[in-house]
């Protein structure tokens, strides 16, 4: 049984805003883990000239990595480095500072709320883009 302030449902809502499913063809795979619990993070891409597409998602993670890699998958259907540089900085900003920026999207920004009330769990919501910061 579930503790009543549990978020799962929430998380796994936000993990289904990304495809799951393995790609036919792709060009790349960008791959970031957590040391300190061993989540994996793979982002199936392609590639067009200076941007990433995400295609698919995959790795073994917990609900909060899933869920930020749903979001993540959601956002934008083409990144560009300064795009994402500043995308991340938003979010960065928003864990160090415990404050919100009006700059997140208010679609994820319960998401993010949810973060700032577990702070051993950063990691696992930057992971996604750590992953995606690797393809530039």
């Amino acid at each position: 049984m579930l503790p009543k302030d549990s978020h799962i449902d929430l998380f796994l809502g936000w993990k289904t805003s990304g495809n799951w499913t393995l790609p036919a063809t792709y060009d790349s795979i960008l791959n970031a883990k957590n040391s300190m619990c061993g989540d994996e993070c793979n982002l199936y891409i392609e590639r067009k000239e200076n941007q990433i597409r995400i295609l698919s998602l995959g790795g073994e993670s917990c609900s909060i990595c899933q869920a930020s890699m749903g979001i993540l998958f959601s956002n934008q259907t083409l990144w560009s480095k300064d795009f994402f540089l500043n995308q991340l900085e938003i979010r960065k900003n928003a864990l160090e500072d415990e404050t919100l920026s009006k700059r997140i999207p208010v679609d994820e920004r319960r998401f993010w709320e949810l973060i700032l009330t577990y702070p051993n769990r950063h990691r696992c919501a930057l992971l996604p883009w750590v992953a995606l910061g690797k393809g530039f």
